[in-house]
């Protein structure tokens, strides 16, 4: 049955690659997607509309989807079973004003008609153009449950796991947590959410797109979700794993979970959260934003990690989810990841992410200045970066980087509104208490001697002798005035221990 992922991602296929497509020609796009040799899939585009997609699903040298326009009429022939037989027919006919979709399975050689629908249609300038294709795909996510005894949405797997949607499975312990109904729907639209939103990022950044990681990363969603490589399982019983308020993790590849005998590719999600009173969440975040984080621990497992290359990880997610309008134009930049490949430290890119993580209190830049603290050039654009990127650690952590890079002969500019507000917030700011004014020295100094001294390893030690996150950590549990502060410092202090 082709549930509403699959018509996200194959809009999602049709949106993207038709923008590559030249308007005045015939051109193929044709890819090897898992590296053997033979062409897997293929785009077929005819004045920038898409007349035939082939797809070899099993890699087995043979196309078990075919999709192909004549006129004003759509064919899809699929082969679920892969025995070299097609197995589900759908035609859709666009006429003036309605669309005849007509879904058939193939019994004998012969087909059987098992569902036929009119559907208004919204737009009426192409037979299947993109606009209207994906109001069409949308308007027929009522018909999964006429057909459900048709091709059936829920195989049973081993070791508890069904198949949600091809090419991610989910745990029993899900369902446990969060109801059947409430963790399909979060599953359904972090998918549908996420992918759309891609499909729409590309389409309104036509030249960035086809430049930029975007590409890349709609190829590896359309084959891990073509089921064609290991499902994702997603899990929610992870019991042994050090979760201190971290809401979800992923494997970020092969790795294996050996307490519950599962291995990678896994997104696990902290099995204290439950479903609470009105569909709300105990023990986590509002579900919308778990969302996000759903989405953002599966592009994990596409390979994409913090700290390494671009992170659209937090980029993408924070893009397509959040309703933080000042973070999104920054996040939807780093999603498209048309950053200079020639520059290791593109300036662009860590604005981009130091305005995020100002924005939105994430840890996104903070992971990858220290990760790469001693290779970033010291420049005007970089200091301010480097500020923007200290704002999630509080106030009193930028004035202590402006009074040390003042020292240095350095300074840092008031360039645009928030880096005017943040300067404003960290003039005014007064410390707790002494300790918290000596931790706040004794950490800027370590990451102003690992980014103007290129001295990270020194900065670690040094710091090491001052003061340890484990400490922080302490004073934070205590519930005493200066607690939030040594929590904030105590998380900066962790990642420099963990990353110079």
């Amino acid at each position: 049955m082709m549930n509403s992922n699959s018509k996200i991602l194959i809009f999602l296929i049709l949106s993207f690659f038709g923008l590559l497509a030249r308007s005045e020609d015939r051109q193929a796009f044709e890819f090897d997607d898992n590296k053997d040799g033979k062409i897997d899939n293929i785009f077929r585009y005819q004045n920038q509309r898409l007349v035939e997609h082939l797809n070899d699903r099993n890699y087995d040298g043979k196309f078990d989807y075919q999709m192909k326009v004549v006129g004003e009429l759509t064919t899809i022939e699929s082969d679920n079973n892969f025995d070299s037989k097609f197995d589900r027919v759908e035609l859709i006919e666009k006429l003036e004003k309605e669309s005849i979709y007509k879904l058939y399975r193939i019994e004998n050689g012969k087909r059987v008609l098992a569902i036929e629908k009119r559907i208004q249609n919204t737009q009426h300038s192409e037979a299947v153009n993109m606009c209207s294709y994906e109001s069409f795909l949308n308007s027929i996510n009522s018909l999964d449950g006429l057909i459900s005894d048709f091709d059936p949405i829920l195989e049973k797997l081993n070791n508890g796991f069904y198949e949600f949607t091809p090419g991610v499975n989910i745990h029993k312990s899900c369902l446990d947590n969060f109801g059947d109904e409430n963790f399909e729907t979060l599953m359904r639209n972090s998918l549908d959410k996420g992918m759309s939103c891609l499909s729409e990022l590309g389409t309104n950044n036509k030249e960035t797109g086809a430049k930029g990681e975007i590409a890349n990363i709609i190829n590896l969603l359309n084959i891990q979700l073509s089921g064609k490589v290991k499902p994702t399982s997603v899990i929610c019983h992870q019991k042994d794993y050090s979760w201190d308020g971290t809401i979800a993790n992923a494997s970020v590849g092969s790795n294996k979970l050996k307490s519950l005998g599962i291995n990678g590719p896994y997104v696990s999600l902290n099995p204290k959260m439950k479903s609470g009173f009105l569909n709300s969440i105990k023990n986590g975040p509002p579900r919308d934003e778990l969302e996000g984080i759903v989405f953002h621990e599966l592009l994990h497992n596409l390979g994409y990690r913090h700290g390494h290359g671009i992170d659209v990880s937090y980029g993408c997610e924070v893009c397509c989810f959040s309703e933080n309008k000042s973070a999104k134009v920054s996040a939807c930049n780093i999603c498209l990841g048309a950053y200079d490949p020639k520059n290791e430290i593109d300036p662009n890119y860590l604005r981009d992410m130091a305005t995020l993580s100002s924005e939105t209190g994430l840890v996104s830049a903070e992971i990858f200045i220290y990760k790469n603290i001693s290779r970033i050039p010291v420049n005007q654009k970089n200091i301010d970066s480097v500020f923007l990127g200290l704002a999630t650690r509080g106030a009193g952590v930028m004035q202590e980087f402006m009074r040390q890079m003042k020292e240095r002969g350095l300074k840092v500019s008031e360039d645009g509104a928030r880096m005017k507000k943040l300067i404003k917030e960290a003039k005014r700011y007064r410390p707790v208490n002494n300790f918290i004014a000596q931790v706040n020295e004794a950490y800027v100094s370590a990451v102003i001697t690992g980014f103007v001294d290129k001295k990270a390893t020194t900065a670690k030690f040094k710091l090491s002798k001052k003061i340890k996150s484990s400490d922080l950590r302490d004073i934070a549990d205590r519930n005493e005035r200066d607690s939030e502060a040594s929590s904030k410092l105590a998380r900066g202090v962790e990642m420099i221990e963990q990353l110079f």
